[in-house]
């Protein structure tokens, strides 16, 4: 019986056309080529389905998820138990309306059996993301971004799973966010031999927030860059399981609260902001170190190192 259900809703809405949406193509984890070989120790969990069904399940925990595509919505809802079906927040019409221009969801039920759904768009899918920086337009390329979606997707699901365990009870949406950006890195370190696809999404998240302050609630970049420069990819794949990894990765990450947030979000809207018309050095000067030490990988990607330090000197106080 089902108790209750819980929204959580995921990924970045593209209002803005140089800042591109959370997207998901229409292959699953089972069906995508991959650019790096499987390390030996990974055992693909392969989303469970038949060619012919509408909607597959993948594992969380000892329950199961449905991952369903928009336009087979209404087929893929079908394969719930019947005690969902007649929920009107798992009816078709109500999720369509709840997706807007989201490129995917989260539906997170307490059942038995079932963990949740996920419901993603797969006509968003992308080959890059653009952001501008003053008057110059970078792209970043997206390879593989579909998987690192569903990775991303079915991250949020575990750690709902593993909330009042080895995670708080109680999590704020930007917690939910980086955490499942947590997972994701933690998947591409069990099945790849190397970082680049971590990196990729680490700098599209920088990226995302340089084109938009708005994009603060999912910017998970500092957290990524705690375990990309505290562990080897050999010591990550030595985590088979995720909870061991989050259990030991969690007590490293800050903690902010909404006021240490909004200051962030100043400190990107006066430097990056389109009103911007000449650099003030000085402003919140107390938060331009984590600022700078967590874009200027990414700076230095888009721009190159030279550039980006001079550009970084120009903008900021703090920097020598």
């Amino acid at each position: 019986m089902v108790k209750h259900w819980q929204w959580l809703f995921i990924g970045l809405i593209g209002n803005c056309t140089s800042v591109a949406s959370e997207t998901l193509s229409t292959q699953t984890a089972a069906s995508i080529e991959l650019k790096y070989p499987v390390t030996a120790s990974w055992q693909i969990d392969a989303v469970k389905g038949s060619p012919h069904s509408q909607g597959e399940f993948t594992d969380i925990g000892n329950k199961r998820a449905l991952i369903c595509h928009l336009p087979q919505l209404t087929a893929c809802l079908k394969r719930l138990p019947i005690p969902l079906q007649k929920q009107q927040v798992f009816s078709s019409q109500a999720i369509r309306a709840a997706m807007g221009y989201k490129s995917a969801m989260v539906l997170s039920a307490i059942d038995e059996h079932i963990a949740g759904i996920i419901v993603v768009n797969p006509t968003k899918d992308i080959a890059e993301q653009s952001g501008s920086i003053g008057l110059t337009t970078y792209q970043l390329p997206l390879p593989q971004q579909a998987q690192l979606t569903l990775w991303h997707e079915i991250g949020h699901l575990h750690n709902i799973r593993l909330q009042n365990k080895i995670l708080p009870n109680s999590l704020t949406e930007y917690q939910h966010e980086w955490l499942a950006d947590l997972y994701l890195l933690w998947r591409i370190a069990q099945h790849y031999s190397q970082l680049d696809l971590a990196w990729q999404q680490f700098h599209r998240r920088n990226l995302a927030l340089i084109n938009d302050s708005g994009n603060l609630s999912h910017w998970s970049a500092p957290q990524l860059q705690i375990v990309l420069t505290h562990y080897t990819i050999e010591q990550l794949q030595h985590f088979i399981r995720y909870d061991d990894f989050i259990a030991e990765v969690y007590p490293l990450m800050p903690i902010w609260s909404s006021r240490d947030m909004g200051e962030f979000s100043s400190l990107v809207q006066r430097t990056f902001g389109a009103g911007v018309v000449q650099p003030l050095p000085g402003y919140m000067f107390w938060r331009q170190p984590k600022l700078v030490e967590v874009l200027s990988p990414t700076l230095e990607q888009l721009m190159g190192k030279d550039s980006a330090q001079r550009w970084l000197q120009n903008q900021f106080s703090t920097i020598q």
